[in-house]
């Protein structure tokens, strides 16, 4: 009885074996390559689009980028392009932290200013807490349907600077650059469909990159991550990472699989393919020295970064964005036979991290130097500098009850910045008031009498009965607010009487 059961089970055994067959390692192989040539696909097309996107936004995202000093009111600037804020669906969102990052406030508030000599700035003012620190970062987005493709949602963002190097990282060190559709997965349970791709950094010795890591982090709508079956279809993630300036069509990736009997492993795999055919000509293990955790609904990995960068096939690092183009990938991998059975079950649209944060510890009064005025063009200037490359939120000038706003030439405002008014034949003594935030600074500059000639009231360049006529007419309207003219009074008693008239006749008369 013992002896048919054993053979029973042992013919059962052979059964499932017959159906569930140990892969060779040939087989696995095949697994990989599928697998990263679908890696590799969605990396290049990340790459296009970063490449066919970014230079409307490369330069112009992150171009001019400016603040007030820490403060309650805390005001923040941008410059970018005509061909981006012109897009559609192109949003803006900065996010200020003054607690040392532990939190944040999100600002989506971006909007243009549409003033004279900020045409193409973008601004948002954040409530804040006040205190004399800020860390802020700055995230844009365009749908590339509004240049005419197809990549989806395309986000460029700096993020918060991991400085301690926590690993796991917190939410809060974290900046999401993809929000992926939650039940897109084509195949798969919850735990192959993606719903974010998340990054940061940190930047050590700025003179090398030795110490800079990459820390990403993908998010799954379930637990993360299941392997799948023993003897398969096995499940395979990937974090893949691109530079865009990169002239070989290479991509890098942060993969995570185990399975295959231990041929399918967590790595940074590099992935090489041809543009031409489509096809990934190669794959190879770059380093097993990474870390990776696979807790909650997360796949988190970080790794120095110059495993990656200082691969001769990366390029020039840093690069003209200082930044990452990452895209998510979940498969499902196995045999069907002796055939590979591969299946796409879910990926992001591309997400470009730039690796920078501003921070601004304390502050330094801005300065105003160097005040002109021409009396030939009526226009008088300023430069404004400011060590902590602070804006001015407030550039006003003051000759006794007028106000001017005074308009800048540039947005370096750390190399100092010109700002001018046009203030016309203005006499007097002008008052330049301006604050960065929390410190307001002034300059009075003496503008002397606005009067060439003497007795020339209506300023044509003659003294006659005309200049007369409104003399008197000044005299008749003691309550009108121009009733004063430099030119009228021709005895600078800062009154306009019946003597002054008199002095204006002797002139016509040639008395005097």
């Amino acid at each position: 009885m013992i002896k048919n059961l054993i053979l029973i089970s042992t013919l059962m055994l052979s059964t499932i074996m017959a159906d569930y067959q140990q892969p060779t390692t040939e087989q696995v192989e095949k697994i990989k390559q599928e697998f990263f040539n679908i890696v590799w696909s969605k990396a290049m097309e990340a790459k296009d689009a970063a490449n066919i996107v970014m230079p409307n936004i490369r330069e112009e995202l992150l171009e001019n980028l400016c603040s007030s000093a820490p403060s309650v009111y805390f005001t923040t600037h941008a410059d970018l392009s005509d061909s981006l804020t012109q897009a559609e669906n192109t949003s803006a969102s900065v996010f200020v932290s003054t607690d040392n990052q532990n939190s944040w406030t999100e600002n989506s508030n971006v909007a243009p200013l549409n003033q004279e000599g900020y045409e193409t700035t973008w601004g948002a003012t954040t409530m804040t807490d006040g205190g004399n620190n800020v860390d802020w970062y700055l995230q844009g987005s365009i749908d590339s349907g509004s240049l005419g493709l197809d990549f989806g949602q395309m986000t460029v963002s700096q993020a918060p600077h991991n400085v301690n190097n926590v690993w796991p990282p917190s939410d809060n060190l974290y900046a999401t650059l993809v929000s992926d559709p939650t039940g897109d997965n084509v195949a798969g349970g919850s735990g192959q469909d993606i719903i974010n791709l998340r990054a940061t950094y940190f930047a050590g010795d700025t003179s090398t990159v030795s110490d800079d890591k990459l820390y990403a982090s993908m998010g799954l709508n379930g637990s993360c991550c299941d392997d799948g079956s023993f003897f398969g279809p096995w499940n395979l993630y990937s974090i893949a990472i691109v530079n865009p300036d990169a002239e070989n069509p290479v991509a890098y990736s942060y993969a995570y699989g185990n399975g295959g009997f231990g041929q399918l492993y967590p790595a940074i795999y590099k992935i090489d393919g041809d543009l031409t055919t489509g096809e990934v000509g190669g794959f190879e293990v770059l380093s097993e020295n990474f870390d990776y955790t696979t807790g909650g609904n997360n796949l988190q990995a970080t790794s120095l970064l110059d495993i990656i960068v200082n691969d001769g096939d990366w390029g020039a690092w840093p690069n003209s964005l200082n930044g990452l183009v990452l895209v998510g990938v979940s498969v499902s991998a196995g045999l069907n036979g002796l055939d590979i059975a591969i299946d796409l079950l879910d990926t992001t649209d591309p997400g470009v991290l730039v690796m920078s944060t501003q921070t601004q510890y304390g502050n330094t009064p801005p300065v105003l130097s160097d005040a002109v005025f021409s009396a030939d063009t009526g226009e008088l200037s300023v430069i404004y500098t400011d060590a902590d490359n602070n804006l001015a939120v407030s550039h006003d000038m003051f000759i006794d009850d007028m106000a001017f706003v005074m308009v800048p030439s540039s947005h370096t405002y750390s190399e100092g910045v010109t700002f001018t008014a046009n203030i016309g034949g203005v006499g007097g003594t002008a008052e330049m008031r301006f604050n960065d935030g929390a410190n307001e600074v002034t300059l009075e500059l003496d503008l002397g009498s606005s009067c060439s000639l003497l007795g020339d009231s209506n300023n044509d360049g003659l003294v006659n009965v005309l200049d007369v006529v409104l003399t008197v007419n000044i005299i008749l309207c003691a309550d009108c607010p121009d009733n004063y003219n430099a030119c009228s009074d021709m005895n600078d008693d800062e009154t306009i009487n019946v003597l002054d008239i008199v002095n204006i006749v002797n002139i016509i008369l040639g008395l005097q």
